[in-house]
């Protein structure tokens, strides 16, 4: 009888070791795959950084190289369209030919702040006044520094390269490269990721040209880089600082947009499947 008494503790005690070692090994594993998942996305996120960066680096070499052109210089010093729009228009079709840029926008602003010439609208003559909003304009003028970031004008939210114009030592104007977000939401969209340009909502009456709709609107932010919204799940998200969220069988994971002005303007957002590997992105 004793004998089957320390057999039935001795098989107890084995299985609550059992038991014990099995529950360890699981959380184990278990914070090994979270700590491999936030490795990844923080890899994510310095690639998304560095996207950004490689865009406006090569944007801001865009419009300091061509603020130095006579074209442009003659077109703000003299207040002429005409000197500097054939000139442009063949500068913005070779960027997109060489696959520089496809859908690159150049600006020109009076040293008042107001716009000259959208070369993409370039009929436009109304020299809409821009100072309400577009404070960098007034950072460039007192540092004569040209300057790069993402901002929100009249046509939405983009990332932005500003550079001076001068006439020999006369401040005249500056000149801006406009990219918008789509060549990096393929970028991320060939790995199975998927990316959302959030603009928080109380930015629409600057972003007063462009016609967002209402399915792109979220409750308080609209997508500005998509034509289509995926996502529905998150409408009333109300997001703080970086982080991450599971919803379903998607990651969700965001981190803010902070302007040149040092304004959060928005949030990027990442979405992609629980099934998808993301050990691609090396940051």
């Amino acid at each position: 009888m004793m004998k089957e008494k320390r057999f039935f503790l001795s098989a107890l005690v084995m299985l609550f070791f059992g038991l014990c070692l099995l529950f360890l090994y699981n959380k184990s594993i278990s914070f090994e795959e979270d700590e491999t998942l936030k490795k990844q996305m923080d890899a994510l996120l310095l690639t998304l950084h560095n996207k950004i960066e490689e865009t406006t680096h090569v944007s801001l070499a865009s419009s300091v190289i061509l603020a130095k052109s006579p074209h442009v210089i003659g077109c703000l010093q003299n207040q002429d369209r005409t000197q500097c729009l054939d000139y442009l228009l063949d500068i913005k079709n070779t960027m997109a030919l060489s696959g520089v840029f496809e859908n690159a926008r150049l600006h020109l602003h009076t040293k008042e702040f107001k716009s000259f010439m959208r070369l993409w609208d370039y009929r436009n003559e109304s020299n809409d006044d821009l100072s309400a909003f577009r404070h960098v304009l007034e950072k460039v003028k007192a540092t004569k520094r040209p300057i790069k970031g993402i901002e929100i004008g009249r046509n939405g939210m983009f990332m932005r390269a500003i550079a001076p114009v001068f006439n020999q030592e006369e401040y005249v104007g500056t000149i801006e490269t406009v990219v918008d977000f789509k060549d990096m939401s393929r970028y991320f969209k060939k790995d199975g990721v998927e990316l959302y340009v959030l603009m928080k909502n109380e930015y629409a009456v600057i972003a007063n040209a462009s016609e967002y709709s209402p399915n792109l609107t979220l409750d308080n932010y609209t997508i500005v880089n998509q034509s289509t919204n995926g996502l529905h799940f998150i409408k009333s998200a109300n997001f703080q600082g970086t982080g991450y969220m599971k919803m379903g069988d998607s990651y969700v994971l965001y981190t803010p947009i902070v302007d040149i002005n040092g304004e959060y303007v928005g949030f990027f957002v990442l979405t992609w499947s629980e099934s998808l590997s993301l050990a691609s992105f090396k940051g």
